[in-house]
C-alpha cells in the first residue's frame, strides 16, 4: 500500500506524548440527569490521551473537524515533540504561503488519529470533515492509520452556486470521509422513523400531500402531463395550469393497485 511521507513524519511516530489526568471544574445538574457527559477543553491531544484509560476501544462514533488548513484559520503547531526542525514550528501562525504548512498539518494530524483509532470500538466509525486542501493528504494518512479497506466517503454541497467571486471554477462542494475500525455489513443499522398520520381510513393511516410541482421552462417534462383516472368513477383528472404530478404514469399506475 502507498504511504505519505512528509518533514517530520519519523519524530511523530516516536512522540509518545504523556498522560493527563482531567481536572473536573464545572458540572450541570438537571432533573434526572444520570448522564456521563463531558465537556473538555484544553489541548485535544492531552485531552485524547486522557481520555485513554477510561475509553480505549470503546467508543462507537467520532465526528472530528479538523483545521482545513486554508492559511486562513491562524492555527499553530504546538505540540511538544522533541525535534530541532519541529521546534522551529512553535508559536508560528501557518500561513497560506508558508511551504511546510502540509508538513505541519500532516505532523498534527498523524498522533491525534493514532489515538483515535485506539479509542474506536471494534465496531467503530470516525467521520471527518475536510475539504480540498487537505482531502487527498488525509485519505492517504488514514488509510495508514486505519486501513484501506475501512474507508467510505460522502461529498456534501456547502452552498447553491459559485457566484461571481470564483476566478475559475466554483467549488460548491467539501467532503465527509468515514473510516470504520473494522469495516463489515451491519454497522450501520438503519430504522424507520416513526410518521404521524393526520387522517386515517379504512385501508391505513394516511396524511395529504401534493402530487403536483412546477412545470415550467428547461425543466419541462411533457411525459408528466398525462390523466389520473379514478378507478371508482372513472372520472379524469389533470395536472394544474404550469403543473405536472410528481409520480410517472408507472409510479401513479402502482400506487393506484396499493390504494
Amino acid at each position: 500500500m502507498p504511504t505519505l511521507n512528509w518533514v517530520g513524519k519519523d519524530e511523530v511516530l516516536r512522540y509518545n506524548p504523556p498522560y493527563h489526568t482531567l481536572e473536573k471544574k464545572y458540572t450541570f445538574n438537571s432533573r434526572n440527569d444520570t448522564s456521563e457527559n463531558m465537556i473538555i477543553k484544553g489541548d485535544n491531544l492531552l485531552a485524547l490521551k486522557a481520555l485513554l484509560p477510561q475509553y480505549e476501544n470503546k467508543i462507537k462514533c467520532i465526528y472530528i473537524d479538523p483545521p482545513y488548513n486554508t492559511g486562513n484559520e491562524n492555527w499553530v503547531y504546538n505540540d511538544n515533540v522533541n525535534s530541532p526542525k519541529i521546534k522551529k514550528w512553535l508559536g508560528e501562525v501557518v500561513a497560506k504561503d508558508d511551504l511546510s504548512r502540509h508538513d505541519k498539518w500532516l505532523c498534527m494530524m498523524l498522533p491525534r488519529l493514532k489515538l483515535l483509532h485506539r479509542l474506536l470500538s471494534d465496531d467503530g466509525v470516525i467521520f471527518i470533515s475536510i475539504d480540498d486542501n487537505e482531502m487527498a493528504n488525509l485519505k492517504l494518512l488514514c488509510d495508514e492509520v486505519f486501513g484501506s479497506g475501512n474507508f467510505e466517503s460522502f461529498i456534501w454541497k456547502k452552498k447553491g452556486g459559485a457566484g461571481n467571486t470564483e476566478k475559475i471554477i466554483g467549488c460548491l462542494t467539501e467532503y465527509v470521509l468515514c473510516f470504520f475500525k473494522q469495516k463489515k455489513a451491519g454497522i450501520f443499522n438503519y430504522q424507520k422513523l416513526d410518521r404521524t398520520y393526520k387522517f386515517e381510513d379504512e385501508i391505513s393511516p394516511y396524511n395529504l400531500e401534493s402530487i403536483e410541482k412546477t412545470n415550467l421552462g428547461e425543466y419541462e417534462r411533457p411525459t408528466m402531463l398525462f390523466a389520473i383516472i379514478d378507478p371508482k368513477t372513472n372520472y379524469e383528472f389533470y395536472p394544474s395550469k404550469d403543473k405536472r404530478w410528481t409520480l410517472g404514469k408507472q409510479g401513479v399506475e402502482k400506487a393506484l393497485e396499493n390504494n
